[in-house]
């Protein structure tokens, strides 16, 4: 007995070197390929784990679990597959898929990460690592592009998760669902079900799991559906113990197991409830993937990843001539990835001024002294409540408007609404203010005040977009210079301009702060600012929300 349990191990061990040797000489033919990916593709340890997945390798961010069967077989079926395995896994963290947590939709988010991933590799591979799906997946990647509008997360997801809802024999833009299984099939390459941003009830990856999303390790690594020669004469040189058939004792080892947890069981003390959960955390706590996932460092990965990828992205763009045109998609995700996305309800705050409020002061009032005023004489206190807090207030405040012809009426309007929400939800606002809204293209169109924020909702009925000439901000710049010098916004911190940045801007600094808020549009560059300008980038998808 023991003679066979050694002799599994010893197989096991085997596989595991071999399978590691695989994935380094891929690591290899990478770097000797595309020198620049040298920091990503090292970066991550191997890890050997059976978890019964469908792929052979997974990451949490860390590093790297792989299936050495998998692997081996994988290897076998063609050695530029592996490659391209390796290389579609270390995109994807290049990208920092894994810690998108902004979609809701965990399979629509996950078959984008692989489109997007594969499309890349493609341009990178096409000539040094090709795979025979290849004419497939550019086949799919043209009806996808001209479906989505353009190749980009956003557009892809947007389709992707459309194509998911839509009901069985109904077509959302010339497709049906169905076409969703294709796409899986053509553009997966490894499992997400590791990835820090994936929820476990809700991954697409559970599917290689088990139905109770444990582990299948007992699963047999000797099984004929998982043999080392099922795909062919192995072109490696041959390894000791990885011989032909599947080992007698596997069977009544895992009787043996079988029986243990059993007997286990059923000395487990308490109700038929508790044990049923103390089953389901123990299956949790011994699932090798869980265990996996949940030794990831997401936030400190997340950080070293985009350090990589950032000088990544430095190299290419310095010396992007030597690599040729098959990096201008890689690095276009590499600038989606890295670009800057904030806040934009606490950029707001950061205009406030300190004033007096009639407020309560908590620290200064004794609540004591009132209430037993207002026990004793009925409802007269005993002392009054301090009525003044000197607080940090939003007064005098300008939102400049480009309206110009390369600026959506729509956005304009959505934005609008977005920053009234957040004046009228946050308490860093009076409710007394001074809020210019200046609509502008190469000269001002219009302007209106707001003196009270109960106003807003009359004052959106009302907002006309106008302009759409061209696209000038010093009209606006010198108009508000001159409000603030004749005491009309005389506590003004700050203007917030809405443009896509094509425009004139002033060539000194003004006396107070300028944002230029920018919609983060994936298609291009955002344009620069001057350096007295702060930059801002949020996504349309806040402005719907």
């Amino acid at each position: 007995m023991q003679q066979a349990m050694d002799e599994k191990l010893r197989r096991r061990l085997a596989e595991d070197s071999l399978g590691k040797d695989i994935i380094d000489e891929c690591r290899a033919q990478l770097m000797l390929k595309f020198r620049f990916l040298d920091l990503a593709l090292w970066r991550m340890e191997l890890v050997p784990l059976r978890s019964g997945a469908r792929y052979p390798l997974v990451t949490n961010g860390s590093g790297i679990a792989y299936d050495p069967p998998l692997v081996i077989a994988r290897y076998r079926q063609d050695f530029n597959e592996s490659v391209r395995d390796y290389l579609h896994m270390t995109l994807h963290c290049l990208f920092k898929h894994p810690y998108d947590r902004n979609h809701d939709d965990f399979e629509a988010w996950g078959l984008t990460c692989d489109v997007m991933a594969e499309s890349v590799a493609m341009d990178l591979c096409s000539r040094r690592f090709p795979s025979a799906d290849d004419a497939d997946r550019r086949s799919q990647l043209d009806t996808i592009r001209m479906m989505a509008g353009d190749l980009l997360p956003s557009k892809v997801y947007d389709l992707v998760h459309n194509l998911a809802e839509c009901p069985d024999g109904r077509a959302y833009r010339g497709l049906r669902r169905e076409v969703l299984a294709d796409w899986h099939a053509l553009f997966e390459r490894d499992e997400h079900a590791a990835w820090p941003s994936m929820n476990s009830s809700g991954s697409p990856s559970d599917e290689g799991l088990g139905s109770d999303g444990a582990s299948q390790d007992d699963e047999d690594p000797d099984d004929p559906s998982r043999d080392l020669e099922a795909s062919g004469d192995d072109p490696q040189p041959s390894v000791e113990g990885l011989d032909d058939g599947q080992d007698p004792s596997d069977g009544q080892l895992e009787e043996e197991g079988a029986n243990s947890d059993a007997e286990g069981l059923e000395e487990t003390d308490g109700t038929e409830g508790e044990q049923e959960a103390s089953a389901a955390d123990q299956a949790h706590k011994n699932d090798p993937l869980t265990a996996f996932k949940e030794s990831a460092q997401a936030e400190q990965d997340e950080r070293d990843w985009e350090d990589v990828s950032k000088q990544i992205e430095m190299e290419l763009r310095t010396f992007g001539n030597e690599w040729g045109d098959g990096t201008s998609s890689f690095l276009g995700n590499l600038a989606l990835a890295n670009r800057k996305r904030y806040d934009y309800s606490a950029f707001l705050k950061s205009f406030a001024v300190q004033s007096e409020e009639i407020l309560v002061n908590p620290e200064e009032f004794d609540y004591a002294f009132y209430s037993y005023g207002m026990e004793l004489y009925g409802k007269t206190p005993l002392i009054e409540p301090l009525e003044y807090q000197e607080t940090d207030r939003v007064r005098d405040f300008v939102i400049a408007i480009d309206t110009s012809e390369s600026v959506k009426g729509e956005l304009v309007r959505r934005f609008i609404e977005h920053t009234f929400d957040i004046l009228k939800e946050s308490s860093q606002f009076a409710s007394r203010v001074n809020i210019h809204v200046i609509q502008a293209d190469n000269r001002i169109q219009q302007e209106m005040v707001i003196k009270d924020l109960k106003d807003v909702d009359a004052f959106m009925e009302r907002l006309q977009i106008r302009g759409f000439g061209g696209t000038d901000f010093r009209p606006v710049f010198d108009h508000v210079e001159a409000m603030a010098e004749d005491g009309r916004l005389a506590d003004l911190k700050g203007l917030v301009y809405f443009t896509d940045g094509l425009g004139t801007f002033p060539e000194s600094a003004p006396r107070f702060d300028a944002a230029f808020v920018f919609l983060n549009d994936e298609s291009r560059d955002v344009p620069s600012v001057p350096p007295w300008a702060i930059k801002l980038i949020i996504d349309e998808a806040s402005l719907k929300g």
